[in-house]
């Protein structure tokens, strides 16, 4: 195999290595400027790429979180007196990822899984709501405040507002991940965030952070979630909001 590896190639290969041991033989480590270039021109981060040729699975299908993300979890880990402890927990390559967010623009959503299963583990629910609303409030949130304002300001303070303009702001935390504002009525609406693959239970806790966060400036009209639902296999979360 020529040293320029081509990452079709490579999936194709990591096809066939699920079922050939000479398939798995000819699958090299894509760890070269080259195929970084290759990845990352197709739209898959480097990182993806290694775990994809080093698993031999399938999973382009999968989601990634920004560099943004990434640095605003460590610093709301920093903030809680955490990241000690959940350094401890998580694999080299996600603490090296932790170490330097910005060493590429999107990583692999397994980085996220590692960072809420250790955070969990460690804090439990609660807790886990008090760093996604952190999180949304001194990282996240100076991206995207500027323009919340602007929208209140324009259709009207309620929540209804915010929650329409979520689908436009998902892109800021992940990639390959979409949301969806229902309304019902004046006074309600259900948030549908659709993943590609299944999500464990505590992306719920994830969310009630960060809309509580989100609920806070709306001053004078109170928003809560009355229920969450888990659909499509875990695919699918449906937060239903009422104010």
């Amino acid at each position: 195999m020529p040293p320029r590896l081509h990452v079709k190639c490579l999936l194709n290969l990591a096809r066939t290595a699920r079922n050939s041991p000479r398939g798995c033989a000819l699958l090299r480590a894509p760890d070269t400027p080259d195929m970084s270039a290759a990845s990352e021109s197709r739209g898959i981060s480097p990182t993806r790429a290694r775990r994809l040729v080093h698993s031999g699975a399938m999973a382009v299908s999968g989601f990634e979180v920004t560099a943004v993300y990434v640095s605003g979890f460590r610093k709301a880990l920093v903030d809680l007196g955490l990241l000690e402890q959940v350094v401890a927990r998580i694999p080299p390559a996600t603490k090296a990822v932790l170490e330097a967010p910005f060493s590429a623009r999107t990583h692999d959503a397994d980085v996220l899984r590692d960072l809420s299963d250790a955070l969990f583990a460690v804090a439990g629910s609660a807790v886990f709501q008090q760093h996604a609303y952190l999180m949304a409030r001194d990282s996240l949130g100076k991206i995207l405040v500027p323009m919340f304002k602007v929208a209140l300001a324009l259709t009207g303070r309620t929540p209804a507002t915010l929650l329409s303009r979520v689908p436009d702001s998902v892109h800021q935390a992940m990639r390959g991940v979409t949301a969806t504002w229902l309304p019902d009525g004046p006074s309600g609406g259900v948030l549908r965030i659709d993943y590609p693959e299944p999500v464990a239970p505590v992306a719920e806790d994830g969310w009630r952070g960060t809309l509580r966060f989100l609920f806070g400036l709306v001053e004078g009209t109170p928003a809560t979630i009355s229920k969450v639902e888990r659909l499509n296999d875990g695919r699918r979360l449906s937060i239903h909001v009422v104010w």
